[in-house]
């Protein structure tokens, strides 16, 4: 398979090298680059040296025509002790890589401040991808006719000790958990939106569109069309979503126990290659200061199995975020416990918070 290459940094350092302190704001993701190089990481904006837990690899695929520069595209953001949020974006299309961008530059930000907004944030969060899906088919310039991107995000709400995960398409996301032996365990977050799926083939079919197998894939297509979508939810995409794609995301929110460690978003170059569970053990040979290098483990792995797979001839965009959580040394619930309880009584016993994971209904697309 191709040989990696470093990213230019384009605005600052990036790496944060052993030692250094966790910057209580950072900020980055990748830039708008139109490198054609194969296996090219994607240069990288970033507000300084990005915390150590925090690993990312973004890489341009091989694709049969090979004119497209690599249209995948992620972000990241630490708010102190209170959100941690990470996108990742993969685009399609004659200008998937400009729409991936855009989604990357507006979505995480405004998606990361509703998802700690309020104790339920799914409306809150719905109204953001609504917001960016109808900026993006009103820019003419972004051709999102027959162009659009999968969007996840997922929002670390450090106070309240939950995940609030949103998305729509197939790029995934996956909990780490700690084993009692030591090694780590995937838990998936998110269920790729595809058109063959019942509910999503029904509003499909009721909104006048189609779900054909073209031999490799479902996709959706309008009638009098030959060719057509092969996810069922997406941001632009205009002429698609008049054949009943949906830009509205899957929002689940999971509580956090001692035993989570970190989170793996990534596009479906990963995810057509390695199982979740796959990933979790490449990600568990490598210690948590060390994120980055389990990042680009994980891309090789997946390079060299396309490689392998398609003989040489295809290899799909490469992108994953993997971020280790932070934690509050108490909540703040508990702190307002703990005090009561030392007024009231010395021997009174404050118990901590439940451990769990809620998902609250899908609203109807």
């Amino acid at each position: 398979a191709p040989a990696c290459q470093e990213p230019p940094a384009v605005a600052g350092a990036w790496k944060c090298a052993a030692g250094c302190p966790e910057p209580a704001f950072w900020e980055g993701g990748s830039a708008l680059d139109a490198s054609r190089v194969v296996n090219c990481e994607k240069q990288v904006r970033a507000s300084g040296n990005a915390p150590g837990r925090l690993g990312v690899a973004c890489r341009r695929g091989m694709k049969k025509d090979d004119v497209q520069p690599n249209q995948d595209a992620w972000c990241a953001r630490f708010d102190a002790d209170r959100l941690e949020a990470f996108g990742v974006f993969d685009g399609h299309g004659d200008k998937g890589h400009l729409v991936s961008h855009f989604a990357r530059e507006t979505l995480t930000k405004v998606v990361a401040e509703a998802a700690v907004s309020r104790e339920d944030p799914s409306e809150d969060v719905q109204h953001c991808y609504a917001l960016v899906h109808r900026a993006l088919c009103e820019s003419a310039q972004l051709g999102t006719r027959l162009s659009g991107t999968t969007a996840t995000v997922v929002v670390h709400d450090v106070d309240r000790s939950r995940l609030v995960v949103s998305h729509v398409g197939d790029s995934g996301a996956v909990l780490l958990r700690r084993t009692d032996e030591g090694g780590l365990v995937a838990k998936r977050l998110t269920q790729d939106h595809v058109p063959e799926l019942a509910a999503e083939k029904a509003r499909i079919e009721e909104c006048g569109g189609r779900v054909v197998f073209d031999g490799r894939c479902h996709r959706v297509l309008r009638h009098g069309c030959s060719s057509g979508l092969n996810m069922s939810r997406s941001l632009g995409d205009a002429s698609a979503h008049e054949a009943g794609v949906s830009a509205e995301p899957d929002i689940r929110q999971t509580l956090l126990g001692p035993e989570d460690m970190a989170v793996l978003v990534a596009s479906d170059g990963i995810w057509q290659v390695i199982t979740p569970q796959q990933a979790a053990g490449i990600v568990a040979r490598f210690p948590a200061d060390s994120a980055m290098e389990a990042a680009g483990a994980l891309a090789d792995e997946a390079v060299r199995r396309w490689f392998a797979r398609s003989q040489g001839q295809v290899i799909d965009d490469v992108t994953v975020v993997i971020a280790y959580l932070a934690r509050r040394s108490r909540a703040p619930s508990e702190d307002l416990a703990s005090t009561m309880s030392l007024l009231s009584s010395p021997c009174s016993e404050v118990s901590g918070p439940s451990d769990g994971t809620s998902a609250p209904p899908t609203p109807a697309a």
